[in-house]
């Protein structure tokens, strides 16, 4: 069980490739089946846990802050939150969404991915 709030990031390379904002939400919505919750924020049912999904616009060094979502057209930065129950079964299905999102734009899976089983996760996904 986890006691620490833990996450995945996914970014563009340096934080300089963006997405705009309603490509990202029609591909987890429509492809990867999250559903909406607010702008840029999203979530998912796997395995009787809820998994949200931000995403947001970050510096160049990976660091943000923001009050709001709303307005916001394109981001770098991808945050998927892991629920505080976790096992083999939905870390795997997560980390099969992490890989999903990096490839569909072709960013990076962090080093540091927040799943207790970091071998699951493929060196090509990681880059």
């Amino acid at each position: 069980m986890r006691l620490m709030y833990a996450y995945i990031s996914i970014h563009s390379e340096n934080y300089t490739e963006k997405v705009q904002s309603k490509i990202l939400e029609n591909y987890l919505v429509n492809i990867l089946g999250f559903q909406k919750v607010s702008h840029l924020t999203f979530c998912k049912a796997l395995h009787g846990e809820s998994i949200r999904l931000r995403g947001i616009p970050a510096g160049l060094n990976g660091n943000y802050a923001y009050d709001t979502l709303e307005g916001i057209e394109e981001v770098n930065l991808i945050e998927i939150d892991l629920p505080n129950y976790s096992n083999d079964i939905i870390e795997t299905d997560i980390s099969n969404v992490a890989i999903a999102i990096s490839k569909e734009l072709s960013w990076i899976i962090d080093e540091d991915r927040g799943l207790n089983g970091h071998d699951r996760l493929t060196t090509t996904a990681i880059q």
